[in-house]
């Protein structure tokens, strides 16, 4: 055979093998509907959904109004690290 196609052959195989390889890692990990870090269903989501904070948000076209202030749920304590700071400039 010639070394082109022993190449061909080769990346084939091995091409099938990931394939193989892939369907049965899925097959082997179902989704778990009860895992923790799901997104909330659109159902869910107005029962979770506090009302709007009193500050507005800052606009696009003002670059000097302040980033909104993160608000936690009265059961979770604040930690020493430094502030979340807002980068996005669009």
């Amino acid at each position: 055979m010639e070394r082109a196609s022993v190449l061909r052959a080769g990346a084939a195989l091995f091409a099938a093998a990931a394939f193989v390889g892939a369907g049965g890692y899925v097959v082997a990990h179902p989704k778990n509907d009860f895992a923790p870090l799901q997104p909330p269903a659109e159902t869910q989501l107005a029962l979770r959904t506090s009302a709007p904070s009193a500050s507005p948000l800052p606009t696009r076209t003002s670059r000097a109004t302040a980033a909104p202030r993160i608000t936690t749920a009265p059961g979770v304590q604040a930690t020493q690290l430094p502030g979340i700071t807002y980068t996005h400039v669009s």
